[in-house]
């Protein structure tokens, strides 16, 4: 932990609702940095989401102050109003007094920008996400310091502009507590309330259902899959004596947008009725991964960080994840093998068949990968490591 005074620290984000990784972790580092002694105001914008006011209660039970902001989007049409209402949040931000101004949401680094200048208040801008811009040097500088989610952010935004030697990388990290392995009966639970089978290899995906994910190349091997995998079961489940072995059942959990929806139903119905059960998005994915015996992570656009791997692998539920990006960054040593170019939906086939048989035959796959989560993506070295970051800076 850092020493010193507490900081006073405006956060800057979007809505409060808790919709993606993003937005997830911007509380549960909120809520990190309170009890660490430290003061936070809550600068939103909440009332243009379909689920305005949906994340207000759980940030309100932290007793931290929410500021609704103006709106931190900037156009080169608009520029001349956006600069004008910018300098108001600035003046508006430095009355409170802090020491740091924490921004979230990387895509309104403009913003970000001149706010701090106005505010004289030093900038850190989490890098969450690749890139928005093509060319930030025109606005990278000044008294701003980067914090990037991966060494993979670190380059991509360094690629766009933003000085290397500014840039710090503090890996996200879970609460290795809220996502524990299964006990007892958890499986057989799980399944029994998600509608699953009992004795079916259950493959998951969670999160949006989009082609950028890897939901269709997911869909495309999946065919493969079942024609190639092996009765393979958790190592504490029993198969049915006599019975023929089961074919793998695919789950995707999440929202799909209109957008997508033809290109992933239409990957849906070209198989087995039965082969593919679709579920809705929800917040408790616990069940999901305790159901499961391999997620799947096939991200063609490369992740910032790989929140659902870390949550998978806390839960002793191995993961097959993209090789770029985060995903790749945290199966790394021993776990590089886990990775495959999505696109290629033979390679992601085969690499999804051979997980699912080690998991099978491997008592110790589990527990292996909640020790490499818990060493390096648990809460602890994370929080330290934003601590840290966001002292020097708001220190120097």
């Amino acid at each position: 932990m850092t020493t010193g005074r507490p900081l006073r620290i405006a956060l800057v984000t979007s809505g409060l609702a808790i919709t993606g990784g993003l937005e997830r972790c911007v509380l549960e580092d909120t809520e990190d940095l309170v009890a660490a002694g430290h003061e936070v105001e809550v600068w939103h914008r909440d009332d243009e989401s379909s689920r305005a006011g949906e994340g207000r209660p759980a940030f309100g039970r932290m007793g931290v102050r929410l500021v609704h902001g103006t709106d931190p989007r900037f156009g080169v049409r608009t520029a001349i109003r956006d600069v004008a209402r910018f300098v108001r949040e600035g003046l508006r931000i430095r009355r409170s007094r802090p020491d740091v101004i924490w921004l979230n949401r990387p895509e309104y680094l403009p913003f970000g920008r001149v706010v701090s200048a106005v505010a004289r208040v030093p900038l850190a801008v989490h890098l969450h996400h690749a890139p928005n811009y093509r060319r930030l040097r025109p606005f990278a500088g000044g008294r701003s310091r980067y914090l990037a989610v991966s060494a993979a952010m670190a380059e991509a935004w360094a690629g766009a502009g933003v000085d290397r030697r500014r840039i710090v990388v503090v890996p996200n990290g879970v609460d290795t507590a809220a996502f524990p392995p299964p006990a007892g009966d958890d499986v057989r639970t799980a399944r029994e309330r998600l509608g699953l089978p009992a004795d079916a290899p259950v493959v998951l995906y969670y999160g949006r259902l989009s082609r950028a994910k890897g939901v269709v190349s997911l869909l495309e091997a999946w065919s493969t899959v079942r024609t190639s995998a092996p009765a393979c079961h958790r190592v504490a489940s029993t198969s049915v004596v006599g019975s023929s072995a089961p074919a793998p059942v695919l789950v995707l959990a999440g929202a799909l947008y209109p957008e997508e929806r033809e290109p992933v139903q239409r990957a849906i119905d070209a198989l087995p009725d039965g082969s593919v059960v679709v579920l809705p998005e929800r917040d408790d994915v616990v069940p999901l991964l305790h159901a499961a015996d391999l997620v799947v992570v096939p991200s063609i656009e490369p992740e910032g960080f790989g929140r659902t791997v870390v949550e998978a692998m806390s839960t002793g539920t191995p993961v097959v994840a993209a090789a770029s990006g985060g995903t790749a960054e945290i199966l790394s040593d021993e776990w590089t093998r886990y990775t495959v170019d999505p696109t290629d939906t033979g390679a992601l086939a085969s690499r999804i068949v051979d997980v699912l048989d080690e998991s099978a035959t491997d008592p110790e796959l589990g527990a292996r990968c909640r020790a490499w989560v818990s060493a390096r993506y648990g809460r602890t070295p994370h929080v330290a490591a934003l601590l840290a970051a966001l002292e020097d800076h708001a220190r120097r």
